[in-house]
């Protein structure tokens, strides 16, 4: 399908109110923005999709002008791409600022039933992961030790690891191992499996994301850890950990079995 059926089909059901929906005191706010738009662009820009779905080269500054005067979180995150293309000054912080709104918000935790914020949080991590901002180090470090917003932003965690920061390593450690997060840390009162997503599937992939990340901390203590994870009943938990000692045996030589290694570096 190319880009313009997609754009008509995507279109057609913001018109409907299915997708890009946004309330009634966003929508004189988007028509202000698209009337910006288009007299420094010269299109005819009239639906959100066409934001999302298009790159509109040097608008990013007008985005952001307009970026948090929105209610709802959804609408902000379809600007959150070409604000981040256009690096526009302090563009780092501002995403950091948004961030913390949408983890304020109601839309933060879908209510039981409703589909999880995906659309909103996957942006947020491919901004972070494209941005590699150090100068926000220590706030995306803060954010990732909440075990909800380490799996909203997996390419973040991931990041962060490679960079190496200290602080990271035990809460990877944390997140490894199934039994260490409860329903009370992702922000729920009950493990109710009715939440999207349910505390079984935020666990599982913050495994993945932790035992892929601990290669970048390379020691006896982490090997020993992840050699156990080679033989959980999870193919897919044993694959990843199989992989990440594959990986730290390429950065160290040795006896893995007595647990001897040298710095090759």
């Amino acid at each position: 399908m190319n880009i313009y059926r997609i754009l008509i089909d995507s279109i057609d059901r913001e018109r409907a109110g299915i997708d890009y929906y946004s309330q009634d005191k966003d929508k004189q706010i988007l028509l202000e923005l698209f009337n910006e738009i288009n007299e420094y662009t010269g299109a005819s820009i009239q639906y959100l999709s066409e934001i999302d779905l298009f790159k509109l080269d040097g608008t990013g500054e007008i985005l952001s002008r307009y970026v948090t005067k929105f209610s709802s979180e959804s609408v902000k995150c379809y600007l959150i791409p070409q604000i981040v293309s256009d690096r526009i000054k302090d563009c780092d912080r501002l995403i950091l600022q948004l961030y913390l709104q949408f983890k304020a918000s109601d839309e933060y935790i879908s209510l039981p039933g409703n589909p999880a914020p995906t659309h909103i949080y996957v942006r947020y991590d491919n901004a972070f992961k494209a941005l590699k901002s150090k100068r926000i180090k220590n706030n995306l470090i803060e954010l990732v030790s909440c075990p909800r917003d380490a799996f909203y932003l997996p390419l973040t965690v991931k990041m962060l690891a490679s960079w190496r920061v200290p602080e990271l390593k035990s809460l990877l450690i944390t997140y490894s191992s199934e039994n260490n997060i409860t329903a009370h840390d992702i922000g729920l009162m009950e493990s109710e499996e009715e939440y999207f997503p349910p505390l079984s599937f935020i666990k599982r992939e913050l495994r993945f994301t932790a035992i892929e990340s601990l290669k970048y901390y390379p020691s006896l203590e982490i090997y020993e850890i992840i050699k156990k994870y080679t033989d959980e009943s999870d193919c897919d938990i044993r694959a990843i950990a199989k992989k990440t000692l594959r990986q730290i045996e390429k950065n160290y030589r040795g006896e893995s079995i007595t647990g001897r290694f040298y710095n090759c570096e």
